[in-house]
């Protein structure tokens, strides 16, 4: 603690608080700057010490001089000025050692002086500066030149520093070497105090490359993790740099879309998303605003699939987007089962809605029979009259075939929903016929013409369980909505293969549907009139067992004139395995 406190005491007592110095080379040489400005001036007080003692009086002017020269050159070195303060501590120096060499005899060995003055011109200008060293070296050896060879013709030697000439030469070897071992020292402690700095932020660097390290593995197990693919994109030039995460995504290998812009982007983007994707991201561009959009891009195999796209751009000090980094997620089960939900949810309040309806109009319809069935029994109760008990028999007998006829549309209702598909090879032909020969449609439907267009080879598949069904209700209507005032009423049933499908064509003569009813005819519990005999069902039923079957069903009226229907139901007959069942069974 004691070594840290003094190093940093020295540091400002050197260069002052102001001065932080970047590099380590110009820290060191202003250091010994100033470290050389002191050792100058405590040499020359050794001088002035020794010449006081020895009663030499004439060179203490130099002493003040050169004292002088070290400390401005001290201060302009601590003002941040190292290489003036250098070169004004060196040429001082050598100038004041030049003017005594030539005022004391030589074997004084005041020369002695040239070497730590050598030593320390090197080690101010260090490597990078050695040419200027050599320089200063050069000046050396041309003082001492012109010491040695006429510097005693110059200017007469001291007689009183001629008289102690060994002394001299012992305190100029002396302080010599001294000045010469502290010039090393100094370039030892600094070196050492450098490399302890270095040593530490060596550590630091390293501790901080290791948090990178672990940072990095943090954030590549994340990306991972989340299976984000990440890109960034250089606005100002173009250019778009994927992840491999962000290329597997969309199936493309790692060596592929290397050249990738905006515009190529957009292409990628399905043609419904493209404008909203533009729009959030040149809002985000132009005011900050988050960019995150749900769309579908194209892969490489050419199908669309759904992907989640959030970044954030950066801005230079004009406010000009310059770079964008972000992530897409693939989101395509997620929003494949969010669409099911949906259409789960739809089907449940389409299902509430009918089972209020349902509830409501099936207590009416089984009641109203039920109501009649006992009004009938209590007249029949009261009356003598065999043809009028007859006749309640025979209205008893109506209503209990309606209601019949009412409970068996509800088990086609609730098989419809409950019951899978079982697809069987029918043929149509027969299976309508014999739908006609097995079932009742009511009173006079014998009189009712049924003409069958269809191709008696003509052969499907499809589920016969729901294919009766429709074509019974189909048919049934049919005759409950004859024309009684036309002279024949008829029903054409035509079928025909369309690609994959195959269709029912049902044409009829009857009294039609007005063009404002249309749209309301496959609703539940649904009645042209209140004289309507049915349950207000069978189209309904129908419709619901041609969805159940992924089909069709449209209607064309001429009121007054007769109707089409047309329903529509693929042919399973190119999907079916060996196993499949063949049939031309009527059975449920």
């Amino acid at each position: 603690m004691f070594y840290h406190n003094l190093e940093d005491f020295s540091h400002r007592f050197v260069l002052g608080d102001s001065h932080d110095i970047a590099s380590t080379s110009i820290y060191k040489r202003a250091m010994l700057t100033g470290y050389l400005s002191i050792l100058v001036v405590g040499i020359c007080g050794i001088y002035l010490a020794f010449d006081l003692f020895a009663g030499i009086y004439n060179a203490m002017m130099y002493y003040l001089t050169i004292v002088n020269f070290a400390i401005i050159a001290f201060f302009l070195n601590r003002s941040g000025r190292y290489e003036f303060a250098k070169f004004v501590l060196l040429f001082s120096t050598l100038g004041i050692i030049f003017l005594f060499s030539i005022t004391e005899p030589m074997n004084s060995g005041n020369y002695f002086s040239f070497f730590p003055l050598t030593v320390a011109a090197f080690a101010l200008f260090g490597y990078n500066q050695l040419y200027k060293g050599f320089l200063f070296f050069g000046f050396i050896l041309l003082a001492f030149g012109i010491i040695y060879i006429v510097g005693v013709e110059w200017m007469p030697p001291d007689t009183k520093a001629a008289e102690i000439s060994a002394a001299n030469f012992i305190l100029h070897f002396a302080v010599s070497i001294f000045a010469t071992v502290l010039i090393i020292l100094f370039l030892i402690k600094l070196n050492q105090s450098i490399e302890s700095k270095l040593s530490k932020k060596d550590e630091h660097l390293q501790r901080t490359a290791q948090d990178l390290k672990e940072s990095q593995q943090r954030f590549e197990l994340a990306i991972n993790g989340s299976n984000a693919g990440i890109y960034d994109w250089d606005i100002q030039r173009n250019t778009i740099y994927h992840s491999p995460t962000w290329k597997k995504l969309l199936g493309y290998d790692y060596d592929e879309l290397d050249d990738f812009s905006i515009e190529t982007f957009y292409d990628l983007v399905h043609p419904d998303d493209k404008n909203r994707a533009k729009a959030v991201l040149e809002s985000h561009l132009l005011n900050g605003s988050r960019y995150s959009v749900e769309l579908r891009l194209q892969t490489k195999e050419g199908e669309y699939q759904w992907y989640s796209d959030a970044g954030q751009a950066l801005w230079n000090e004009n406010g000009d987007p310059i770079r964008m980094v972000g992530s897409v997620i693939k989101i395509h089960d997620r929003k494949l089962a969010d669409e099911r939900i949906k259409k789960q949810n739809r089907v449940l309040e389409k299902t509430n809605l009918e089972l209020d309806s349902f509830v409501y109009s099936a207590s009416h319809d089984i009641r109203s029979p039920l109501t009649s069935i006992l009004g009938l029994i209590n007249i029949a109760k009261v009356s003598s009259d065999k043809e009028e008990i007859e006749e309640c028999l025979k209205l008893m007998t109506s209503r209990i075939h309606r209601l019949d006829d009412f409970l068996e549309d509800m088990l086609d209702f609730s098989r419809n929903m409950r019951l899978d598909r079982k697809n069987r090879e029918v043929n149509l032909y027969y299976f309508i016929d014999d739908i006609l020969q097995s079932y009742d449609f009511g009173d006079g439907f014998e009189k009712f013409e049924v003409m069958l267009n269809v191709p008696p080879d003509l052969e499907v598949m499809t589920d016969p369980m729901r294919l009766k069904i429709i074509l019974k209700n189909l048919i049934s209507n049919a005759y409950k909505f004859s024309n009684t005032r036309q002279e024949k009423s008829w029903l054409r049933i035509s079928s025909l293969k369309v690609n994959n499908n195959f269709q029912l064509i049902f044409d009829d003569n009857g009294v039609g549907i007005r063009p404002e009813l249309l749209d309301k005819i496959f609703d539940m519990f649904y009645r042209a009139s209140e004289k309507s005999k049915g349950s207000g069902l069978g189209l309904y039923i129908a419709r619901e067992m041609v969805q159940k079957l992924d089909g069709s069903i449209k209607v064309k009226s001429n009121y007054g004139v007769g109707s089409q229907f047309i329903v529509e139901l693929p042919d399973h007959t190119l999907q079916h395995t060996p196993d499949s069942v063949k049939s031309v069974d009527t059975t449920n």
